[in-house]
């Protein structure tokens, strides 16, 4: 059969070569019936007659066709011509993550992007029980609009498929292979290919693979006895989140790794969060902050995986409570014109100043007051006390006032009195000095909160672990009847509980609540740790 450019196989006539495999050779085809432009599969001429490919080339297209989904190259069609078995696929315009690598690492928020979508393929197609199992950046294909294509699952194994890999043998490419499918054991699960995606993220960010060497045994030994350099390390520009997370994910225990395609796109979505600007801080409504928190309150096995996500939020509160000048310049207004108007909006400070709350009778005005029995007659007392101007500061002295204020106190003057002249005093701080407090409490606050975020963001990688563990303890006691020890599931539910009560301490600006527990759910940690012996 000839596939040379121009000649036609079937109702399809070869436009041109895509690329090649280990196993078979890709072409770019026209469709002579619907004109559509679509890439052609075909196994090599010199493995068209080994049976074990062939069905691992029908294999390949039943897997395929099993998967609908935007971020996964479609399937079109398989045919055979000429005894020849050919499968028809979506054309997909666009260069690969390995040819963008080229140029250098990417920026963060590109690879993270292309990373979940990639992630997301992976949930859709984890969830219809297909393992990919060669997951590599020559396999994840970027379009002009910036849509990442999943392709190539020549090797993708379902899960109900037992003769998929050859005895003795290894698939996969070594440099993002996982320790387990090195190893050859048998039953690889999700968490391989996440493995090999965070080898892939590594890459993206960094421009440097985890692992290398100079021998395909080097190779492989790296990923089961070394340790990857942190990427931070590579770039100290990367986040501190996004470096964690991809340490999480290339573990070389399976159960302290991501478990799920969905967990690791979460965590990915953290690092993505932008952090705001005072200025659009100061913009930030109160509801946004609270629909996160209760988001993240319902994925409390996630929780530091959210933690960027928190710190993003309480900054912009702390932005919010401690803007800029709030009420000073109410507290400022000119006492040289002492009116209603004037003297009014000191009566609202901002809501750190406590003292409004309580206005002292003891304190009255010592400056002279102008004569107006009628209207102290007619008019005792039109506002609440708390609204009163000279009420705002018992400690500073009160501000002169004049004819048109004296509406707004209690102190009744008699008819008898004689009209004063006004002698203005040197003007008065009213607020001014309480404004200091407010601002030193608050730094103090941020201080203690972003310490004990600190101390979390450390901690629950730790409680992560512990939780995988014991899941994995729990399936396997569950498969023989049993339950999980009670030693280990009072310290899990207590550890749990003060991690999700430390959040929601710091969510709500509570530094000494978030350090109370955030110490008593380390030290059920350690007691599950040394339990677990870890």
């Amino acid at each position: 059969m000839d596939f040379e450019t121009g000649s036609t196989v079937g109702d399809y006539q070869i436009v041109g070569t895509l690329g090649a495999g280990g196993m078979g050779k890709v072409y770019k085809v026209r469709s002579l019936i619907s004109d559509r432009i679509e890439a052609m599969k075909v196994l090599l001429p010199d493995l068209a007659n080994e049976p074990e490919l062939g069905d691992r080339f029908l294999r390949e297209i039943k897997v395929q066709a099993s998967l609908e989904h935007p971020n996964i190259a479609a399937l079109h069609s398989a045919i055979r011509v000429e005894n020849q078995l050919l499968m028809l696929m979506e054309f997909v315009e666009g260069t690969t993550l390995e040819q963008k690598l080229k140029d250098g690492p990417l920026p963060v928020a590109e690879a993270v992007d292309y990373m979940r979508q990639v992630l997301s393929a992976l949930e859709y197609a984890h969830g219809h029980g297909v393992i990919h199992r060669d997951l590599k950046p020559p396999n994840m294909m970027l379009t002009p609009s910036g849509v990442v294509k999943l392709m190539d699952f020549g090797i993708a194994k379902a899960a109900t498929d037992r003769r998929l890999t050859m005895t003795g043998t290894t698939m996969g490419s070594l440099y993002y292979m996982s320790p387990e499918q090195i190893q050859g054991t048998a039953g690889l699960d999700p968490r391989s290919d996440l493995y090999s995606l965070g080898v892939t993220l590594y890459e993206l960010v960094t421009g440097k693979r985890p692992f290398d060497g100079d021998s395909q045994y080097a190779i492989m030994a790296a990923h089961l006895e070394k340790t990857p350099v942190a990427p931070i390390t590579v770039d100290p520009n990367l986040p501190q989140l996004l470096n964690d997370v991809i340490l999480m994910s290339v573990m070389k225990d399976p159960n302290e790794r991501f478990q799920t395609a969905a967990a690791f796109r979460n965590a990915l979505g953290n690092v993505a969060a932008p952090a705001p600007t005072v200025a659009a801080a100061a913009a930030v409504a109160a509801p946004p902050a609270a629909e996160l928190v209760q988001a993240q309150s319902r994925s409390k096995r996630g929780l530091w995986m959210a933690m960027g996500a928190v710190a993003c939020v309480l900054a912009v509160v702390g932005v919010i409570e401690f803007g800029p000048g709030k009420g000073t310049k109410a507290a400022q207004g000119p006492a040289s014109t002492p009116s209603t108007s004037t003297l009014t909006p000191q009566i609202n400070p901002v809501p750190t100043a406590p003292p409004v709350t309580e206005p002292q009778p003891a304190a009255p005005a010592p400056a002279p007051q102008q004569q107006q029995p009628a209207a102290a007659t007619q008019t005792p007392n039109p506002l609440p006390p708390a609204s009163k101007p000279v009420r705002v500061n018992p400690s500073a002295p009160a501000p002169p006032q004049q004819a048109p204020t004296q509406t707004l106190t209690t102190q009744q003057q008699p008819a008898a009195q004689q009209p004063a002249v006004q002698q203005p005093p040197p003007q008065q701080p009213a607020v001014q000095p309480a404004a200091p407090q407010p601002q030193n409490h608050d730094a103090a606050v941020r201080a203690a909160l972003q310490e004990v975020r600190e101390q979390l963001i450390m901690l629950n990688p730790r409680a992560s672990g512990i939780r995988s563990t014991l899941q994995n303890m729990e399936r396997q006691q569950a498969a023989r009847g049993l339950g999980l020890n009670a030693s280990l599931q009072e310290p899990l539910q207590l550890m749990n509980s003060y991690l999700d009560e430390a959040a929601n301490a710091l969510n709500s600006g509570d530094a000494a609540s978030a350090k109370s527990f955030k110490d008593k759910a380390e030290k059920q940690v350690e007691r599950l740790e040394k339990l677990l012996n870890r």
